[in-house]
């Protein structure tokens, strides 16, 4: 049973994509619609719990991970999944682990905090966001926190802690549609506990470095570190970059997850950025107590892939030498602005989606004729081709002789259907980055958010439709190979349940114009040439 030479290129692309993907492997997938709420996580719900158990017991408490500090390991978390991320936090406003999606809208059900898309390492001792003075991190004693949901994208934390002798407010703002949350954190002296009664010996240091400090990126060993002030990128490490415009950590240099700290838009004064040891990063000011009293950091943090199209959206890709992006990165973002640009013609995101998907289509419709007609031409070749497999099956060269013959003859190459998959194969891989990563924010017909996978499966059973009516145009005659295809589209059709619905719609509209198009050829496609000389 031999497949046909398109299809056989069809899986080979298959298998390089799934062996690329196999390298980001994401947590346990979920289906159905992610839930954007607030809700408690108790740490030995970790898949690895007992991976965290073991790491505190084999170190010392001065070296140990934070998660080994102040009874952590028997505490609870707050959990807020959205479609980019999924946040933890405990119950000081510190980020405790961050699972990052490679696929915007993934419901995740099994979380390992040593996963690669954790972007915070379980094992440093400080965790994320984390406040240090004069370079020490204290575990806080937290006077009140609370988590709301200030509207349909929004939660807000409100934290009120003491760290020494310094009362800290803090404030978190998690969004459902980006991977950038913010950290507003506000540090005065503590008037209960520095205000000297008489008799006491208090000495006030006259002036005291606070630091915001993030470690990352998951389990990478060896992240790269980059830090930004106006329109260069220095190096951080054992200084501090005044007035930084961002600081990083990057898993790999164009892959993998990233930690971006940026100032926020009020947040420019005595602001510096620093790169600390071991892997982490740390916006930094310093006070002089004698002329202040408080100081105030305006952050925003993004944790996700290391990717150009969302760093794009959420206004990372003009940051100096953050990303240098490839040739299909710069077409991308090219392909982005077509978007936009049609949506601003007054068209609904799923609209432009299917208008990028036709003016996609339209170029390369002579790429599919032509492989629309190599493939025509070798189902029609079968019968021929088995009787020669069954005349020569004891001589192989001479049926591989025969065969090129046959195909010479006939005027049909072999490889003709590949050559044009090959080739339209950028601008598929281009699409699939825009729509996978792009944030929609918005349904369409009956699919509530583009963004998430459709609740109703209708997106899914209809690619499954125009698959099978490729799979009877590409197989027409052959019935052994329309059983292969059927079988491997409906395994495909599987995989993409917990695809974006904006992913799935650019597939149905994409493959049904294919179809469209096999139909048309067929029609007037003429037998081989073998054929008419007979």
């Amino acid at each position: 049973m031999k497949i046909p030479w398109n299809y056989l290129c069809f899986l080979i692309i298959i298998f390089v994509w799934a062996n690329a993907s196999a390298q980001q492997m994401m947590p346990q997938i979920g289906f159905g619609r992610l839930e954007f709420a607030a809700s408690k996580f108790d740490i030995k719900e970790f898949g690895d719990a007992a991976k965290i158990q073991e790491h505190c017991a084999t170190l010392n408490i001065n070296d140990s991970s934070f998660l080994c500090q102040g009874g952590a390991l028997e505490g609870t978390l707050t959990r807020i999944p959205t479609k980019g991320v999924d946040f933890f936090f405990d119950h000081a406003g510190h980020l405790v682990a961050a699972f990052a999606k490679q696929q915007k809208g993934m419901r995740l059900n099994k979380y390992n905090i040593d996963a690669q898309n954790n972007v915070i390492p379980f094992q440093s001792t400080i965790p994320g966001g984390a406040l240090t003075i004069d370079g020490d991190f204290v575990v806080p004693e937290v006077l009140d926190s609370s988590w709301r949901q200030i509207d349909e994208t929004t939660f807000l934390g409100s934290f009120r802690i003491q760290i020494a002798d310094f009362l800290v407010e803090k404030l978190v703002r998690v969004s459902n549609v980006s991977h950038t949350y913010d950290l507003e954190v506000t540090v005065s002296s503590n008037p209960v506990t520095t205000e000297a009664e008489e008799g006491d010996d208090v000495s006030t240091p006259s002036s005291s470095t606070f630091q915001i400090v993030f470690p990352g990126v998951g389990n990478e060993s060896t992240p790269e570190i980059k830090t930004g002030q106006k329109d260069a990128s220095l190096d951080s490490f054992g200084r501090p970059v005044e007035n930084p415009t961002y600081i990083s950590l990057q898993s790999k240099p164009k892959r993998g997850f990233s930690i971006i700290v940026t100032p926020g838009k009020q947040d420019f004064d005595d602001l510096s950025a620093l790169a600390l040891p071991p892997n982490k990063v740390a916006m930094q000011k310093t006070i002089n107590w004698w002329s202040l009293q408080q100081i105030k950091f305006d952050l925003q943090i993004y944790t996700g892939p290391n990717e150009l199209v969302r760093y794009y959206q959420e206004g990372y890709s003009e940051l100096p030498g953050l990303f240098q992006p490839n040739i299909l990165g710069r077409l991308s973002v090219g392909i982005i602005w077509v978007l936009q640009k049609i949506h601003e013609y007054g068209l609904s995101w799923g609209m432009s989606i299917i208008v990028l998907t036709l003016l996609f289509r339209i170029i390369i419709w002579p790429l599919i004729t032509t492989q629309t007609r190599s493939m025509l031409g070798m189902t029609k070749l079968q019968p021929k081709i088995q009787a020669l497999q069954k005349k020569y099956k004891d001589n192989k060269e001479k049926l591989t002789q025969e065969t090129m013959k046959l195909y010479k003859e006939a005027g049909v190459n072999p490889a003709g259907g590949c050559l044009p998959i090959l080739v339209q194969m950028p601008l598929f891989i281009i699409l699939w980055r825009v729509f996978v990563n792009f944030e929609f924010n918005e349904g369409f017909l009956w699919v509530p958010d583009l963004g998430q996978a459709d609740p109703y499966f209708i997106l899914p059973i209809l690619y499954v439709g125009v698959m099978l009516g490729q799979s009877w145009f590409a197989a027409k005659g052959n019935p052994s190979s329309l059983r292969q295809q059927v079988i491997i589209n409906l395994v495909f059709a599987f995989i993409i349940l917990s695809f974006p619905a904006g992913v799935i719609l650019y597939f149905v509209v994409s493959m049904g114009v294919q179809v469209l198009q096999y139909w048309l050829v067929s029609r007037n496609e003429p037998e081989p040439a073998l054929s008419k000389a007979k």
